[in-house]
């Protein structure tokens, strides 16, 4: 009888080696639920709801190979094309059938929901593993979702405030910077376009390669390389950027050591300072992003400047900074 169960066992194996196995995606119903946050139960039912749902749905189009087919009931008006379009350039799946998060009240409106693990098979090796945060209306639908900064750097910038009013907008500068973010990775230029002043001053620093001599010591004077510093206007900026997205399939953008400061004489304008990781199909670069950031009107923050430099060739001391430009204009 044992021997039986054994040659049955073999032949199992040959027929069907993986029969035992579950691939992540496979696990394709998604429970969600709100641990702290919400003493309002039928809100806390619909987000959920409206979070397993979609969840689930996510696991189910990359089980068939298409594209998701979201109930259009789980989402505010006019959202659900911000997430086919994250989905177009990022399809992803949910990997645990069971998540349980806290719920945060945004100082903006809403709800905010944080942590959510997701995969992304077309990312790069070493850059499919993400979580999202996922953005809700007063009534528990869903607004928005955005690749999420790790949460240690999350803690960091809320943690480092002076004043109430210095916290209420740092939570809305980490929405920025996620929604920033998120809009390379989903190639949404109008976005973008939407987020840089008309008049913005956008410096790029591009490495050049020095002419070497016979002279030795004039070499090591000079060095190997050096940075030459590129003005573009938006509509430069915006141009050579539309030209980039057509060139590559897939754009991963990852934000890293992160610093938020308030100008002392301005409150309503930040220097955000960050550590860039651009992958993309075609390029691949890391360098220091510095971004001015104008909160005169905080529902419609916006850039006057951007700035990139290579880290290769820049310490972070030599990063631009707030009082590098004059903001008597601004």
């Amino acid at each position: 009888m044992k021997k039986n169960a054994l040659i049955l066992l073999y032949i199992t194996i040959l027929v069907c080696p993986y029969c035992s196995i579950k691939t992540n995606a496979q696990s394709e119903k998604v429970w969600f639920a709100i641990k702290d946050g919400i003493d309002n139960q039928s809100l806390m039912n619909t987000i959920e709801n409206n979070t397993s749902v979609f969840l689930t749905t996510c696991n189910g189009a990359i089980l068939a190979k298409k594209k998701p087919v979201f109930p259009p009931e789980i989402f505010a008006k006019n959202s659900i094309q911000g997430v086919m379009d994250f989905w177009g350039t990022s399809s992803m799946y949910c990997s645990k059938e069971y998540i349980s998060e806290k719920c945060f009240k945004r100082t903006s409106g809403g709800y905010q929901v944080r942590n959510i693990p997701i995969f992304i098979p077309g990312a790069p090796e070493g850059s499919q593993d993400q979580e999202i945060v996922i953005n809700y209306t007063a009534d528990g639908k869903i607004d928005n979702i955005a690749v999420a900064l790790e949460e240690t750097r999350y803690r960091e910038i809320l943690e480092n405030y002076d004043k109430v009013e210095d916290f209420n907008r740092r939570q809305i500068i980490v929405d920025f910077i996620e929604n920033f973010r998120t809009a390379y990775n989903r190639k949404d230029i109008k976005y973008i376009e939407d987020v840089f002043s008309d008049q913005a001053l956008i410096i790029t620093g591009k490495v050049v390669k020095q002419i070497q001599t016979k002279d030795q010591a004039i070499n090591r004077i000079l060095g190997k390389d050096k940075i030459v510093y590129i003005t573009q206007t938006k509509t430069e900026y915006i141009k050579g950027l539309k030209s980039n997205f057509s060139r590559n399939k897939y754009i991963n953008v990852e934000f890293d050591d992160i610093e938020v400061v308030q100008h002392p004489k301005n409150d309503k304008l930040y220097g955000v300072t960050l550590k860039q990781e651009w992958g993309s199909s075609t390029y691949n670069d890391t360098g220091y992003l510095f971004l001015m950031i104008d909160f005169k009107d905080e529902s419609h923050p916006m850039i006057h400047v951007r700035t990139w430099q290579p880290a290769k060739e820049v310490s972070k001391d030599e990063v631009f900074k707030l009082n590098d430009f004059n903001i008597q204009n601004i």
